[in-house]
């Protein structure tokens, strides 16, 4: 009976040390959903406005009965599942400088309309009228990763033919205590050096 009980003791304080790992992998997963749900959404928008004379879609059911959209992804960060919906004239933070893939477009957002400068593969730039342009997440925790310079999953904005670039940025001069450094810059995959 003793063995027994020692055994159960044993297994709890396993069972105890594991659960902040199951959390971290199950936060993780859902990390990665949100990723993948609103560049789904992001990329259904742009091929909407592409089809639609640069018109914004009213709602996802709209992208999905035109088949922009498989179905109306929830937000994987909440319980409820509802999405922020990004509508023109909303202020935008401006993606974080030294982003590589990044050529420097921004998004100019006043009361009316929004023009987007960002090449895209899918959307034209032009004035946007009506609907929603994307979607972010209602949930206001701190995320495990960096997304667009971003830290909460409520700045994780996703919009067509802006760039999703996961981890921290790289700028053109890192800092370091002490000084500051050129960046690394790539001469053959798996290699680094510094100029």
């Amino acid at each position: 009976m003793v063995a027994l009980m020692a055994a159960v003791a044993i297994m709890m304080i396993l069972l105890a040390a594991a659960t902040p790992s199951w959390r971290y992998v199950m936060r993780n997963d859902a990390e990665e959903e949100l990723i993948f749900r609103g560049g789904e959404i992001a990329d259904a928008v742009a091929r909407y406005q592409r089809r639609n004379g640069n018109a914004l879609p009213p709602s996802l059911e709209v992208l999905v009965k035109g088949k922009f959209l498989r179905h109306a992804y929830k937000d994987p960060m909440t319980k409820h599942g509802r999405w922020r919906f990004i509508r023109p004239g909303e202020a935008i933070a401006p993606v974080a400088s030294g982003i590589p893939g990044t050529t420097g477009g921004t998004t100019t957002t006043t009361t009316t309309t929004t023009t987007t400068t960002r090449p895209s593969a899918f959307s034209q730039a032009g004035p946007t009228l009506g609907g929603f342009q994307g979607v972010a997440s209602t949930s206001t925790e701190k995320s495990l990763r960096i997304f667009n310079g971003r830290t909460r999953y409520n700045e994780w904005v996703f919009l067509p033919g802006q760039p999703r670039v996961v981890g921290r940025p790289v700028g053109p001069a890192l800092t370091r205590p002490g000084g500051a450094f050129p960046a690394t810059q790539p001469s053959s995959p798996g290699r680094t050096t510094r100029p």
